[in-house]
């Protein structure tokens, strides 16, 4: 059920929903699955038989050692837009890339689908921040015409809702650049920096124009999944807390890299990222659930630093690094939306619970 039917249905019924008790629920993409390079590589790393039950929903199965993964047909992005709004999900947050790499297919396919109004996205701003000198201005300007789209989500009375994500060295003057652009072209972008530690990233990031912090995703070596969403409740959320950080709740799905520690991806061989310990922390449908329903709680707790009511879930479709949400490939080679099934019941009562009176939810802009 997307946004606006689950509105009216409320209206209808009497009652009037406003922001503290509606937080806007988004997931990332990271859309290595249509095609090129990175397509190939992950192909690899999830050949193995032992992988098989992460594989993408549209995933072929050669033999037990060889995986042929195919996103790019529009229909696949067509159904995933279905699955997403109606299992709640208010909007995707894409990863940028430069406009015409590979990885910005995903992007292309859901800016082209007839079914788009169904659900918002937003950006992370990532590689767009780092492409060459020559390419800034371009990138920088694409990136500025997407905040415009229709759908584009926003928060806080309809400021554009962005995320960004780098290495180590973060492009401090290109970031400023960006907003300086931004704040001439339209309304002034929530900028949210995803880093790691919350209480010390408001610190370094409030400076360079960013209003929130928040995570990409939470690592961990927990051998259970609730052992790492309690680690990513008290070290992530906690602290944003202990340090009074403007805060967007990342909600995690796991973390088992342990197709990437078995075959290496090209771009985590040189920082030895790939060698870390792992644990297999394979999430239950319910676990992720009982995770997610703690988030809203803990939104409507702290409504002073959650000011955007908004989540961020990691991930939509990580599937070899160990987090997702979109359908996996069953062994009969159907659907296992079993993820998406949890939390659409908990983001069902919980909005169908909530009333009230004042306030204006966060929005999308006009729907295409």
């Amino acid at each position: 059920m997307n946004r606006l039917i689950a509105m009216m249905a409320l209206l209808a019924a009497g009652l009037i929903v406003h922001a503290e008790d509606v937080p806007v629920v988004g997931a990332i993409r990271w859309d290595a699955w249509t095609g090129g390079k990175i397509t190939r590589e992950v192909e690899r790393s999830l050949g193995p038989k032992k992988y098989h039950t992460r594989l993408p929903w549209f995933a072929e199965i050669v033999d037990e050692k060889t995986v042929r993964i195919d996103g790019s047909p529009q229909e696949v992005m067509d159904r995933e837009i279905v699955w997403a709004a109606g299992a709640g999900l208010d909007y995707w947050a894409f990863l940028t890339y430069s406009k015409e790499n590979s990885m910005s297919a995903a992007l292309r396919q859901y800016l082209s689908s007839s079914k788009r109004d169904q659900i918002g996205f937003s950006l992370i701003l990532h590689n767009t921040l780092t492409v060459p000198e020559g390419q800034w201005t371009q990138e920088r300007d694409h990136a500025l015409q997407l905040l415009r789209e229709p759908g584009y989500q926003t928060v806080l009375g309809g400021r554009p809702l962005v995320y960004a994500l780098t290495g180590e060295d973060f492009p401090i003057e290109r970031f400023k650049d960006f907003l300086n652009e931004a704040k001439k072209q339209g309304p002034h972008p929530y900028c949210v920096y995803m880093g790691w530690h919350p209480a010390a990233d408001i610190k370094k990031s409030k400076p360079w124009g960013f209003d929130a912090v928040s995570s990409y995703a939470r690592p961990g070596n927990q051998p259970k999944f609730s052992d790492l969403a309690k680690v990513t409740e008290q070290d992530c959320w906690a602290n944003a807390v202990f340090g009074q950080a403007p805060y967007v709740p990342i909600v995690t799905t796991g973390w088992d890299k342990n197709p990437r520690k078995d075959t290496p991806v090209s771009w985590e061989r040189g920082s030895g990222y790939h060698k870390q310990k792992v644990f297999p922390s394979r999430a239950r449908p319910d676990e992720i659930a009982s995770h997610l329903t703690n988030a809203l709680a803990f939104i409507r707790k702290h409504t002073d630093l959650c000011e955007a009511q908004a989540i961020i879930i990691y991930a939509w479709n990580e599937y070899d690094e160990g987090g997702w949400l979109a359908p996996t490939r069953s062994q009969d080679g159907t659907p296992d939306t079993s993820r998406l099934d949890a939390i659409q019941r908990v983001l069902a009562r919980d909005r169908n619970t909530q009333q009230g009176g004042g306030g204006q939810p966060a929005t999308r802009s006009d729907s295409k």
